[in-house]
């Protein structure tokens, strides 16, 4: 498993280059996804479409930015191809959890799955993101959660 990263909204110059170039270099990383060959993990994964590649680089994109400028600091997800040829992010904490999936299908869903850990107990949710804009709410829900304790919100 790939270390985390917290991008934090309210940088120095320099701490503002490494946020840049680690969203640069995710976005990079979700773009060479797209050159995987059908069987690349020798179990029958199917190869990433582009098309996939493009619009989770842009719900990431649009994730950083919208959440920098509202100087909400936001971990970068683990980030991994599928079997099925979809991308999965993957944001996991003591107090949450925001798995989203970018399905290959013809409308290209973008589904996720919630766990809001409080105590002893889990509350999860899923669903389809119908926007990205439901997609950034999803992401800053996470990262409040981060900040909060005993915390009751859950905007997705």
């Amino acid at each position: 498993m790939e270390a985390t990263t917290t991008i934090n909204a309210s940088f120095t110059h320099s701490q503002s280059k490494n946020a840049t170039d680690e969203i640069v270099n995710q976005i990079m990383k979700i773009g060479q996804f797209s050159n995987l060959p059908d069987d690349w993990d020798s179990y029958g994964g199917k190869a990433i479409s582009y098309e996939i590649c493009a619009k989770a680089a842009q719900y990431l994109y649009a994730a950083f930015k919208e959440l920098s400028t509202e100087l909400v600091p936001v971990e970068m997800p683990f980030i991994a191809p599928a079997g099925d040829g979809s991308i999965v992010f993957e944001w996991t904490s003591d107090k949450a959890e925001l798995i989203v999936v970018f399905r290959p299908d013809a409308q290209l869903d973008v589904e996720y799955l919630t766990v809001e850990k409080t105590g002893d107990t889990e509350s999860e949710k899923e669903g389809v993101f119908s926007s990205v804009t439901s997609f950034v709410q999803a992401v800053k829900w996470f990262s409040l959660c981060q900040s909060l304790i005993g915390n009751a919100l859950h905007v997705v």
